[in-house]
C-alpha cells in the first residue's frame, strides 16, 4: 500500500430506488456504508490515511472498525458476521421495545377516549363548502378502503364522475358502495354512470338504506345531520374510533343483504349475447326492480319490459325470471362485481 495516503473510492453502491443505505436500519448512511465496505475488502489501514473522516468516525463509535496500537497505528475492521449481528440484535430489542410501548400508549388511548370532550369526538360541519371540503379531505386520507351508502339528497349532479374517487382507486384504495335502490339507482341517467364507476373498480351493490354514510378506515366517518332533510345544511364528521367502528359494522350487515349490481359483459357482442337495451334491462331486473321501476327507468311501458323478459326467457330457455338471471350469468352475458 502507497504511504501517500488511502483514496478511498466509494464502490458503486446497489440501486434501491432513493439515496438510503442499505445498512440504513443498523445505523450507517450511504457514505458509511461505503467506507465500511471499502475497509472490508483491504488490509488494516494507517490512521493518518483516514485523518479527519467523519464517516469513519461512526463507524469506531458502532465497533464496526476499531484502531490497534501498532507502529504505526491501523484501524481494523471487525468481522461483519459478528459486527453487524450486534447492530442488528440491539435494532431487535428497540423495536420490540417501541412496539410494548406502542401497546402502552394504545391501551391509554382508548382509555381516555370515554373522558374526552365530545367537540374532540365529533366535528360538526356547517354550510355546502365545508361540507364539500371535508368530503374530500375524508376520501383523501383513506388508506386502503372507503365504504359508503349513497343516498339523496345530492349537492351536485350524482350521474357526474367523482375524480377524487377514481384518483384514489388507482392509488389502490378500495370502495364499496351500497346504492339506495329507489332514491339514487332509479334516477335517470343514473345506471351508466354506475357501470362506469364500476368499470373503474368500484364495488357496487343495490339495497335500501336509510341515508348516506362514508366510513374510511383512518378511521373516520361522515353522516348527515338530519337524515329526512331535502338538502344536507349540516353534518357530522366522526373521529371516535368506538363509533366509527360500529357505523363500519352497520355497513357490513347492509353489505351482506344487498344485491351485487350486475355490470355489462366487457367482451365483444355475440350472436347469442343480448342487445344493447337487453342488458341495461337485465342489469335492473338483476338489482331486483319491478316491471314498474324498470319501465320509468328505461322510458318503456310496462307491457314493453315484459315482452323483452318473456323474449330473453325464450332465447335461455327459462321458465322463470331467476332461472332467466341464472343462464344469463352462465353465459356470461353479465358479469358481477364485489
Amino acid at each position: 500500500m502507497s504511504g501517500s495516503g488511502l483514496a478511498v473510492q466509494f464502490p458503486p453502491m446497489a440501486e434501491t430506488g432513493d439515496d438510503r443505505s442499505v445498512l440504513e436500519s443498523l445505523g450507517l448512511n450511504r457514505e458509511e456504508q461505503a467506507l465500511y465496505e471499502e475497509l472490508v475488502s483491504r488490509p488494516p489501514v494507517r490512521a493518518t490515511e483516514l485523518a479527519g473522516s467523519s464517516a469513519l468516525a461512526k463507524l469506531v463509535d458502532l465497533d464496526l472498525v476499531t484502531l490497534i496500537n501498532t507502529d504505526p497505528p491501523r484501524y481494523v475492521v471487525l468481522p461483519p458476521d459478528t459486527a453487524l449481528d450486534v447492530l442488528a440484535r440491539r435494532r431487535e430489542r428497540e423495536l420490540a421495545d417501541a412496539r410494548r410501548k406502542m401497546v402502552e400508549l394504545t391501551v391509554r388511548f382508548h382509555g381516555s377516549t370515554a373522558r374526552r370532550e365530545p367537540a374532540d369526538l365529533v366535528e360538526v360541519l356547517h354550510g355546502d363548502q365545508e361540507i364539500a371540503q371535508t368530503m374530500s379531505r375524508l376520501l383523501l386520507g383513506a388508506r386502503n378502503e372507503v365504504c359508503g351508502w349513497d343516498a339523496p339528497p345530492y349537492r351536485d349532479d350524482p350521474n357526474q364522475v367523482n375524480q377524487l374517487e377514481i384518483d384514489q382507486l388507482k392509488r389502490g384504495v378500495s370502495f364499496r358502495v351500497i346504492y339506495d335502490r329507489r332514491g339514487s339507482v332509479d334516477r335517470p341517467g343514473r345506471l351508466a354512470a354506475l357501470i362506469q364507476g364500476i368499470a373503474d373498480g368500484e364495488q357496487a351493490r343495490v339495497g335500501d338504506v336509510p341515508m348516506k354514510l362514508i366510513v374510511t378506515d383512518a378511521p373516520m366517518a361522515f353522516v348527515p345531520f338530519d337524515v329526512h332533510a331535502t338538502r344536507h345544511e349540516t353534518a357530522l364528521l366522526i373521529h371516535d374510533p368506538v363509533m366509527v367502528e360500529g357505523l363500519a359494522a352497520l355497513f357490513e350487515l347492509y353489505w351482506r343483504k344487498a344485491v351485487p349490481l350486475a355490470t355489462y359483459d366487457p367482451q365483444p357482442p355475440a350472436t347469442d349475447r343480448p342487445t344493447a337495451a337487453e342488458r341495461e334491462l337485465l342489469a335492473l331486473l338483476m338489482s331486483g326492480f319491478t316491471d314498474n321501476e324498470m319501465a320509468v327507468h328505461l322510458g318503456w311501458s310496462e307491457r314493453t319490459v315484459r315482452k323483452h323478459i318473456d323474449g330473453m326467457r325464450h332465447r335461455l330457455n327459462a321458465d322463470t325470471r331467476f332461472e332467466a338471471g341464472y343462464q344469463a350469468v352462465l353465459r356470461g352475458w353479465l358479469g358481477h362485481r364485489g
